[in-house]
């Protein structure tokens, strides 16, 4: 054990690794020679494709998650109504438009057969 510490005591006062003599003196222009020579870097030229992959990549990821949602969320399967099926756009004649009387009456029933089809439509909904 005595002669482990006196060991140790050895090591501290001298320092295991050493330089080399004239080292130091020449690093400098040795790593400088080493080195290639290069004159000023130019800067890299940027293409306009460069410059809209991003965008069209975002643009690609929102696309496909839309995709996804609209499959996982969509539709029911065939046959089956869903809200967004008896949504419809109704378009309003002007009464001086029509021809005829019977033309007024024939959209008035039309209207009145296509409401309570819609109304039955939703009334199954909620059963």
């Amino acid at each position: 054990m005595e002669k482990e510490a006196q060991d140790l005591d050895h090591l501290r006062m001298e320092s295991p690794f050493v330089v080399p003599e004239g080292y130091m003196e020449g690093l400098t222009s040795r790593i400088m020679r080493q080195l290639p020579e290069k004159s000023l870097l130019e800067p890299e030229r940027v293409t306009m494709m460069d410059f809209l992959r991003p965008w069209l990549y975002l643009a690609a990821v929102f696309a496909g998650l839309g995709l996804f949602i609209n499959l996982l969320v969509g539709k029911s399967g065939p046959g089956e109504n869903t809200t967004a099926d008896s949504l419809f756009v109704q378009t309003v004649i002007p009464a001086e438009t029509l021809q005829t009387e019977e033309d007024a009456e024939y959209l008035e029933y039309l209207e009145i057969q296509y409401v309570g089809y819609i109304l039955a439509e939703e009334m199954g909904d909620y059963e």
